[in-house]
């Protein structure tokens, strides 16, 4: 007979330790690769004792969102695969039922204060920034400090020391420039176009090719590679391609479909096809990556 669990609630979810499937602690951070069951759909009020960076490693909830109360209009910003919630700020959270994995580190205040992060002198623009980062250096150490948190060994403390510094340093960077990233940017994408093709690249199938991506703008394919190169600091192919592979994450993680079947399904003609890429983008073969969530 199966046992159907019920569903958690998001302050649950804070603190349960069963929920941890991996874990290091350093005196920068302590670093958890987690497995959430279902949580329950709810609306509640949160405050993070210490500041919190997640990456989704499966697709996050169908509504996951957030608000800071002490803005004059609050709205709800929809979390993206990788965020940060600073610690002592009270948001609020909206969340649709469902579960997810996701790698987390928890930074010890010292440690980011010493980058010139002091969480209550946040202004607005930087903590709206903070519900989804588009920042590929952080997403990639941070997609190499799960890889060696689920697979930890002698020399590991010395790596994920690094990648936390380097993170740290990143996170940093990302979070002083965003005071300026509504700003007209010489070069960029405007903020609608590219909320146009994140929209697109959300979308369940093959990724979009570049042209379409540019046509979505309006813009001739050399100049919307060229915006949004500098708006994001990568190719939109590079970019495309990450999108595709979170997304493979995501269904890896959160069933036990055939991974011939996830491949089709992400456009991929071939198993073998799908399995190298996976490999070079997460370091490890698709069923591997399966095995290391479990």
């Amino acid at each position: 007979m199966t046992i159907k669990t019920k569903p958690i609630s998001v302050k649950q979810a804070q603190t349960q330790a069963n929920l941890v499937i991996h874990a290091i602690e350093l005196p920068s951070a302590k670093v958890e690769l987690c497995a959430f069951p279902e949580l329950q759909a709810e609306t509640i009020v949160v405050t993070e004792q210490h500041s919190v960076l997640s990456l989704g490693l499966s697709r996050l909830l169908e509504q996951a969102e957030g608000r800071y109360t002490s803005f004059k209009a609050p709205r709800f910003r929809r979390f993206g695969t990788l965020n940060f919630r600073p610690a002592d700020i009270p948001f609020e959270v909206r969340v649709s039922q469902g579960k997810y994995h996701t790698i987390r580190c928890r930074f010890n205040t010292k440690t980011l204060q010493d980058l010139g992060i002091t969480t209550s002198e946040l202004d607005e623009a930087q903590l709206e920034a903070c519900f989804d980062i588009h920042a590929p250096r952080i997403e990639d150490a941070m997609m190499r400090l799960a890889d060696e948190v689920a697979n930890q060994s002698s020399d590991s403390a010395t790596l994920i020391s690094a990648l936390l510094t380097t993170i740290a340093v990143d996170l940093s960077r990302y979070i002083h420039d965003a005071k300026h990233r509504e700003l007209p940017h010489r070069g960029g994408l405007a903020p609608r176009h590219l909320r146009l093709v994140f929209a697109r690249l959300d979308q369940i199938g093959a990724p979009p090719s570049v042209a379409e991506m540019a046509a979505l703008c309006g813009l001739s394919r050399y100049h919307f590679m060229r915006a949004f190169k500098e708006s994001i600091g990568e190719s939109p192919s590079n970019y495309a391609q990450k999108i595709l592979m979170a997304r493979a994450r995501a269904l890896i993680a959160s069933s036990e479909r055939p991974l011939g079947e996830i491949a089709q399904e992400l456009g991929y003609t071939s198993n073998a096809a799908f399995s190298a890429a996976f490999r070079r983008h997460c370091g490890r073969s698709p069923r591997a990556w399966r095995a290391c969530l479990r």
